[in-house]
């Protein structure tokens, strides 16, 4: 969850008011509130369909660990009762701008308790302390993303408020998720495989390379790939992919289902048991996405990419995961392929460049004109 849903539940949520007048305490969190904080994060659903929480189970600071160079999660609580109300994180990742790498920091992660709202000398207050843990070596701005439907909260951010760093819009971001287990076959002529040692290596400085010459890159956790895959023609490599499972460190939780769905979801799972695909899972469970990382092609070779993520798919509930998240910036050359190509549901987000202080007129060109390479993993 981005930012902009943040304030738009500040904007729009009526608290008690009773609780209005309550002193509030804008603060990083430590060790001690590790336990409140997957709380925030449990109570909290995205709406929609199926209503989910992205949860961080057992240890919510050992997974922010093992997705980041370091990071600071911000807490505000009453004063006089310690009741943590709100909070969001800023995660330092390695990144690739303009050729070289630098550290990025990410926006991300902002819960508000229901039945709140943040005063807006509290969220000036937020701003300033997730702004101070920046350093100097860092990108001259942080990355975040919303949802294109949370126009309100763009509307908000974009307008600028008190203390926040400047929003500039540089891009559409899209995700496909796609059901596993259904077996497709390759095309003529394309060997579809796991990769050995010697082709992932060479795949990987394709990644190197191609990170090394666009705008911005970010590359998401290190760990977590359950699965390698190479398509090739003749014996030469034309594609590759990985497929991450952050299962273990942060989940997906379904938390509701609505209209005609959570009706016919007993249905629907009985037809999925007979034709092999994943059933929707039950009111608490989790609900298991991995993502395509690392993908990459030789010049001309989308239609080995498609077929790699397509094979990926039908693997992936051997792993018993339930659905494959691949994303995409929308003026990727591969994005219009996925886009006429893949099956199921996909969302779109705005990615903001989120400039604390002044960002050059050139930089912010570059970003808005040039590759942007993210993978789904790291946002």
């Amino acid at each position: 969850m981005s930012l902009g849903t943040l304030h738009a539940d500040t904007a729009h949520a009526e608290a008690p008011a009773a609780r209005r007048a309550e002193p509030l305490r804008v603060r990083l969190a430590g060790p001690g509130d590790e336990a409140a904080l997957r709380r925030l994060l449990r109570q909290r659903a995205l709406g929609g369909e199926v209503r989910l929480t992205l949860e961080r189970e057992p240890d919510y600071f050992a997974s922010l660990a093992r997705e980041c160079q370091r990071h600071a999660t911000l807490l505000v609580e009453h004063a006089q009762s310690g009741e943590p109300i709100a909070m969001g994180s800023r995660l330092v990742q390695p990144a690739w701008y303009q050729g070289e790498r630098r550290p990025l920091g990410y926006l991300c992660q902002i819960r508000l308790a229901e039945g709140h709202r943040l005063p807006p000398r509290a969220a000036r207050r937020a701003w300033e302390t997730l702004g101070a843990t920046r350093r100097w070596d860092e990108a001259p701005f942080d990355l975040t993303s919303i949802t294109l439907d949370s126009r309100a909260a763009r509307r908000l951010l974009e307008h600028g408020l008190p203390g926040q760093p400047r929003y500039h819009p540089i891009g559409d971001y899209r995700v496909h998720a796609l059901a596993t287990g259904r077996p497709l076959p390759a095309p003529q002529g394309i060997t579809l495989d796991e990769a050995d040692e010697a082709a992932w290596r060479e795949l990987l400085e394709w990644r190197e390379a191609r990170r090394r010459r666009a705008a911005l890159a970010l590359a998401g956790p290190a760990e977590g790939r359950v699965l390698r895959l190479v398509a090739r023609r003749r014996g030469r490599l034309l594609a590759g992919l990985a497929v991450l499972d952050a299962t273990p460190w942060r989940q997906l939780v379904v938390r509701g289902y609505g209209g005609r769905l959570a009706r016919l979801r007993p249905a629907l799972n009985l037809i999925r048991a007979l034709t092999g695909t994943p059933r929707l899972p039950r009111v608490g469970e989790p609900l298991r996405c991995g993502q395509v990382v690392d993908l990459v092609h030789a010049p001309g070779e989308q239609p080995a990419a498609l077929a790699l993520i397509r094979h990926a798919a039908s693997r992936a509930a051997a792993l018993g995961l339930d659905l494959l998240l691949v994303g995409h910036a929308e003026r990727d050359p591969l994005g219009a392929w996925l886009r006429h190509s893949l099956p199921g549901r996909h969302y779109r987000t705005r990615l903001y460049a989120a400039a604390w202080s002044p960002l050059a007129a050139a930089d912010l060109e570059a970003l808005r004109e040039g590759d942007l390479d993210l993978e789904p993993s790291a946002l």
